[in-house]
């Protein structure tokens, strides 16, 4: 590869900073580029040039532009430095001239931008970033828009930031961050800004205190494209230490209820440690909007999140999503917190799957145990939605049954922990016609009564079954009625938080 040297270009006699002489060496650069730059409308040729530091400082006043298939590498570590060092201007700016753009072991020290990366949105872009360290910058990484950079691979490897405020935007068909190591400055906005698919393998993310009245978090996930959007997390951690935790990810993208296009948008999060919640400071993924499928295992560190591991912001009312066998909550065994707290925002109970989602039209919730609310008059009840889907034929509208084993616990009136009282009762729905019209009637049987508490003398039966989210409420409801809410509400002597109540789908009739 040509290799062209900064330090052959020295400074004139009226330059005060290095701004100059480093353009001037791209620039011839540039010219020694050979061969066909653009062929068949999509994949940029040529022989690469790379522009090649010192080990050392260099200071720039204004932005820096790169062309196409010039790379910056470094002889050491070259620190790049603003100057002023405060925000107002960007080091690199490589606009629609990204395809082909590789960087390695280089410092850039309080910039707007220290790289602002687009590719015209050309097939087969790719740009490589390695041992690239961001110095209280604003942005580290900008590709631009989703129309700009959409057809490029993006690699970060080795890459570190420190006081940054957003080390990568991202609008690439796919971005993997690979061991880097990240810090937010406390402000209020993401490290990382997603509205493409980002892979993040290994890694250690750091928080800083948060500023006054900011709201600092790590992932920012948007699909403002229509097309799609992901986030994949694996085997990374994310500390409490230093600014007391972030949540993870606030997502914004919204659910694609016509897959025929493309599989919608995806969290998914695995082998990693999330200790970066914590105390008052909310949930690990708060939803202003819910994606295609939120997945969470084989991870730990859900320390005391008082909203839940999974959370809903006060502007998102997820009631108003329409059920689809293509929203699911999938999170496994080892995804918990202590007795009492929720892992869920309850809204989100009737997304909960413990299988595939995609063929299975009733209740997606099993083997798992949920925490109820207290009623007024100090009884417990929970709130289910049997995503029930009315059929557009009358036999489907006809098939309106369901059976599952409903099991209820309760600690009992004396002071001592555990589960004290125990009922089983299968709760049943069946179609039929009471003279008016098919209406769709809610029973239940208590099966089991296995009392405790003072003296083996009190029980956690069931008291009501019921339609809607009240404290009451009918058992019958008519065919043509599109609600979907039930309520259980069971007794419950002792502390409401160490109550619970765990359902098993045993039939379930098209719903």
């Amino acid at each position: 590869m040509t290799k062209v040297y900064v330090d052959d270009f020295p400074r004139t006699d009226s330059e005060v900073d290095d701004t100059h002489r480093i353009q001037r060496a791209i620039d011839y650069a540039r010219k020694q580029i050979q061969g066909s730059n653009f062929v068949g409308g999509s994949a940029y040729y040529g022989n690469a040039v790379s522009i090649v530091f010192g080990p050392s400082q260099y200071v720039t006043s204004s932005p820096i532009t790169v062309y196409k298939n010039i790379y910056l590498e470094s002889e050491g570590q070259t620190y790049l430095i603003a100057n002023p060092g405060n925000n107002s201007f960007d080091c690199i700016n490589a606009a629609s001239q990204a395809t082909q753009f590789r960087a390695e072991n280089i410092t850039f020290v309080g910039y707007k931008t220290a790289l602002y990366l687009t590719t015209n949105n050309v097939d087969v872009s790719t740009i490589h970033l390695t041992g690239l360290y961001f110095h209280m910058c604003r942005v580290g990484v900008d590709t631009g828009s989703f129309s700009e950079s959409r057809s490029t691979i993006l690699t970060l490897s080795q890459c570190r930031s420190w006081k940054t405020s957003v080390m990568l935007r991202n609008f690439c068909d796919m971005a993997s961050m690979n061991d880097c190591w990240i810090t937010h400055d406390g402000s209020d906005g993401p490290a990382i800004y997603n509205d493409g698919y980002l892979n993040i393998r290994g890694g250690v993310f750091v928080s800083l205190s948060p500023q006054q009245n900011a709201n600092p978090r790590w992932i920012d996930c948007h699909e403002d494209s229509g097309q799609h959007s992901g986030l994949f997390i694996d085997g990374a951690r994310f500390g409490g230490e230093g600014g007391g935790g972030y949540p993870i990810v606030y997502n914004f993208m919204p659910p694609v209820l016509n897959l025929s296009n493309n599989e919608g948008n995806v969290i998914s999060i695995t082998n990693s440690i999330l200790y970066s919640s914590s105390g008052t400071r909310d949930s690990s993924i708060i939803l202003f909007n819910i994606p295609n499928r939120i997945s969470i295992k084989n991870s730990v560190g859900f320390t005391d999140l008082l909203n839940g591991i999974i959370s809903c912001a006060p502007s998102f009312s997820p009631d108003q999503i329409p059920y689809s066998p293509y929203i699911s909550i999938d999170l496994d065994d080892s995804v918990y917190q202590a007795w009492g707290l929720k892992r869920l925002d309850p809204r989100l109970e009737r997304f909960f799957s413990s299988g595939s989602r995609r063929f299975k039209r009733t209740f997606g919730f099993s083997e798992r145990q949920l925490v109820p609310k207290a009623t007024s008059s100090h009884d417990a009840m929970v709130t289910i939605d049997i995503e029930q889907l009315n059929g557009s034929r009358t036999d489907q509208q006809r098939q309106l049954g369901f059976a599952m084993l409903a099991v209820t616990t309760a600690p009992g009136s004396s002071n001592d922990t555990g589960y004290k009282c125990i009922s089983t009762a299968l709760v049943t729905c069946v179609g039929g016609s009471d003279g008016t019209g098919v209406v769709k009637r809610l029973q239940f049987f208590t099966k089991d009564s296995i009392p405790g508490g003072l003296h083996f003398s009190e029980n956690c039966d069931i008291i009501s079954v019921h339609w809607g989210t009240g404290e009451t409420g009918t058992t019958d409801q008519a065919k043509s009625s599109t609600n979907t809410k039930v309520t259980i509400v069971f007794k419950c002597p002792g502390n409401i938080n160490a109550a619970g109540i765990t359902f098993t789908p045993l039939l379930g009739l098209d719903l």
